[in-house]
């Protein structure tokens, strides 16, 4: 497609990628099948999570078509929260706190987005923040977020509307967000119930955070927003073990859940939203007083260090020093944590990384950027492959010598201080070797009048055979 639409809708702020791609096709009165494959090439564009998988070359054209920055294009998608709420896109896994879709074709088995009704009737569109797993509860109005229509609890899908056997929604009034593709029920009058107001307040520092990039954790402390959303995956993850179930069941009055899901290794996001607004709030008691009732819950419930830490590859040292506190380690001394001599920033470790000229320089310069603020090298070497010797040595090496033990100390190098002879005096014995045939102790009584020590028997074979690159480098005369 070429040149610009004739009707091209701004997109609203915190709108989902999706949700503008309708309302444009329905602007310039268009079946959403064409309009999408008229813009991408793409007949099969709606199989595919289009808020996750959003290629460059659908944002060039989109760009092309409205007028609208490729950076505000690329916002609406769920790249947006990279960096804060999960690290990035892995090519074949869903990342943290994003909601599969459960599609098959143009289908859903299961709710992959959910709605609030009064945010429905106030401005017809759907929000970038309901793809989120954590988000149950309306950060607005306060009820409980739906997935499913009332009426014949189908799974919310708007685009199902003019996808498929849907009927040709561009000749409608308004854009298909508002009603249920299965029976048509208009989902802006589905009734509504308050949800929890710690349920809300922590919802709303959740999304702060997003937008921030840091978290409040505890009065007067903040955290880098990425650490803080990882420790409550985590906790999440806990909630769910029996004996802390049961727990929180008796003594917080918690619900059970409804509806686990099947699978053994569940996560989060595999839970239904019911469960998992129950699992929300179990989570926001139990990091209030933080972290006093976290410890007090784990060792009533028996629940010790290695849950809380599975899931993690380089977990915060602030998390860390209070799963330490539930640590049994079957009688074991902890590990030995050495603090890292701080020789240069974070930033500039990183900057290190970047202009490592080789790969064993990169490696050295890796381990230290994630062993700084860990302080632990199990957790290092289980991130990156290695072994735990390994980073502990490079620690070491790092906190005796500093950044230019990283950067020089390598094979191959050369290094005047372990020179026997000079390229001078070197060149003086292969010329009286030439001259008079010498014997090994003979050799040794000639370098010994000219440095003061008397070399061993490899260095006076390296200087016999006439290997220069060696003779220079590598060996030391005997002490």
């Amino acid at each position: 497609m070429e040149g610009l639409l004739p009707v091209r809708p701004r997109p609203y702020d915190g709108e989902l990628f999706t949700s503008w791609l309708m309302r444009l096709a329905h602007a310039n009165v268009q079946r959403l099948p064409f309009f999408t494959r008229m813009l991408t090439g793409d007949a099969n564009f709606w199989v595919h999570d289009a808020d996750r998988h959003l290629r460059p070359d659908v944002v060039e054209q989109l760009a092309a078509a409205t007028g609208v920055t490729p950076e505000r294009v690329e916002a609406l998608s769920l790249r947006a929260f990279e960096g804060r709420l999960f690290p990035g896109f892995q090519p074949r896994s869903l990342p943290r706190w994003v909601l599969p879709l459960y599609k098959k074709g143009y289908l859903r088995e299961r709710p992959g987005v959910v709605y609030c009704p009064h945010c429905l009737r106030e401005k017809l569109y759907l929000r970038l923040h309901w793809r989120l797993s954590f988000m149950t509860a309306c950060p607005e109005h306060g009820c409980e977020l739906l997935d499913a229509c009332p009426r014949c609890q189908a799974p919310y899908a708007p685009q199902r509307n003019d996808l498929g056997f849907g009927q040709d929604w561009s000749v409608q009034p308004e854009p298909p967000f508002g009603y249920c593709a299965a029976c048509e029920a208009d989902l802006r009058d589905a009734p509504t119930r308050p949800a929890a107001p710690a349920l809300v307040t922590l919802q709303a520092q959740l999304l702060e955070a997003l937008r921030c990039g840091v978290m409040p954790w505890t009065p007067g402390h903040e955290v880098p927003a990425i650490e803080g959303f990882d420790v409550l995956h985590q906790l999440l993850a806990v909630v769910v073990q029996g004996d802390m179930e049961a727990y929180l069941t008796r003594t917080c009055g918690h619900e059970v859940l409804q509806a686990p899901p099947e699978r053994r290794n569940r996560a989060f996001e595999d839970h239904a939203l019911p469960d998992r607004r129950r699992l929300m709030q179990r989570v926001t008691d139990l990091i209030e007083d933080w972290p006093q009732r976290l410890i007090r819950a784990c060792e009533t419930a028996r629940v010790y260090k290695r849950p809380l830490m599975v899931n993690f590859a380089a977990a915060p040292a602030w998390y860390v020093a209070v799963a330490d506190q539930v640590s049994r380690a079957n009688g074991r001394r902890p590990y030995k944590r050495t603090p890292l001599v701080p020789h240069l920033s974070l930033e500039e470790l990183r900057a290190e990384l970047q202009a490592a000229p080789t790969a064993r320089e990169r490696r050295r310069w890796e381990i230290l950027c994630h062993y700084h603020g860990v302080e632990e090298a199990l957790p290092v070497a289980q991130a990156l492959g290695a072994s735990r010797e390994l980073v502990f040595r490079t620690v070491s090496v790092y906190n005796e010598s500093g950044p230019d033990a990283m950067r020089h100390h390598q094979r191959g190098r050369p290094n005047p201080r372990k020179r026997l002879l000079t390229a001078e005096q070197e060149a003086d014995l292969h010329a009286a070797m030439q001259r008079v045939p010498m014997t090994y102790e003979e050799m040794a009584d000639w370098v010994e009048r000219r440095v003061g020590k008397r070399p061993c028997a490899s260095t006076m074979w390296i200087y016999r055979r006439g290997a220069e690159n060696q003779s220079r480098e590598g060996r030391r005369a005997r002490q």
